[in-house]
């Protein structure tokens, strides 16, 4: 099975895993990657099977021989996103601790964080 690496100077974000879905964006003219068209994010197809966390950091997607691959160009956002038929259920438990990171050397603002509660011991 053929292998695309998509290599990264910087470290991987530590949410990403195994299975998860890639993405990607292009900028515009402008230089500016525009978000708010949906059809503007490309789905590479294929998830991801393998992630290297020290430098050279690689995130790996094993793809079938003669597969249709939308691989991204070097200029691309990549992003990834979690499968949503596997992270359906919420935290189960008396206890949830949740602790932010960033991991970028710029600003970054967090836009929203929330959570939802259910009686569950009655």
């Amino acid at each position: 099975m053929p292998t695309l690496n998509l290599n990264f100077s910087q470290e991987i974000n530590v949410s990403a895993q195994i299975g998860d879905n890639v993405y990607y964006i292009l900028p515009n003219a402008n230089g500016e990657y525009d978000w708010a068209d949906i059809s503007n994010i490309i789905n590479i197809g294929y998830p991801i099977s393998n992630i290297t966390t020290s430098d050279p950091w690689v995130i790996s997607i094993d793809f079938p021989q003669n597969a249709t691959l939308n691989a991204p160009p070097p200029n691309a956002f990549i992003m990834f996103g979690k499968d949503n038929t596997i992270n359906v259920s919420s935290l189960s438990g008396y206890f949830a601790e949740v602790e932010f990171k960033n991991n970028s050397n710029k600003k970054i603002e967090l836009f929203s964080v929330g959570s939802d509660i259910s009686e569950s011991s009655k």
